[in-house]
């Protein structure tokens, strides 16, 4: 299944936290027409390099499918910043 939520959470050492909540397939809808122009640039890109372009688009939505449940955490100095991916 696709994720659904990322969530982004920025604190940095003076106790100031931003949290945001991205809902995925709003996001998704609203950069369709970038995501088409990614789609015919990989098919070209797959047609140049002679790989399948199922088995890669199939790659590619087993790499989507497989982020569910993904936690980054990025430290530096006083700054923390946290993406969880539902």
């Amino acid at each position: 299944m696709m994720p659904q939520l990322v969530s982004v959470r920025v604190s940095n050492g003076r106790g100031r936290r931003v949290r945001l909540w991205i809902p995925i397939l709003p996001v998704l809808l609203i950069l369709s027409p970038v995501l088409l122009l990614a789609l015919v640039a990989a098919a070209v890109a797959c047609l140049i390099w002679r790989v399948n372009l199922v088995r890669a688009l199939g790659a590619g939505w087993g790499l989507l499918c497989a982020l569910r449940g993904t936690r980054i955490e990025i430290e530096q100095s006083r700054t923390a910043v946290l993406v969880n991916i539902r």
